[in-house]
């Protein structure tokens, strides 16, 4: 089976959703809406907090295994 491509090839690119509402997925995961915005760690404490929430993010969208 040839490979569906999304892009039209054009010089403006590619975008999935046209909001923030709008859901999407990949790898067969459930669409899920944009996951809420991660605000910067401000020590080390907090890092590792928000390294989980950023794996959390991309397991849900189905961008990373889940464990």
């Amino acid at each position: 089976m040839a490979v569906k491509q999304l892009s039209d090839g054009g010089d403006a690119g590619t975008t999935l959703g046209q909001s923030s509402t709008d859901k999407i997925s990949f790898y067969g995961a459930t669409p899920v809406v944009r996951p809420a915005n991660i605000v910067d760690a401000t020590d080390a404490a907090t890092a590792i907090t928000k390294l989980n929430a950023v794996i959390a993010a991309l397991e849900t969208l189905g961008l990373v295994a889940s464990s």
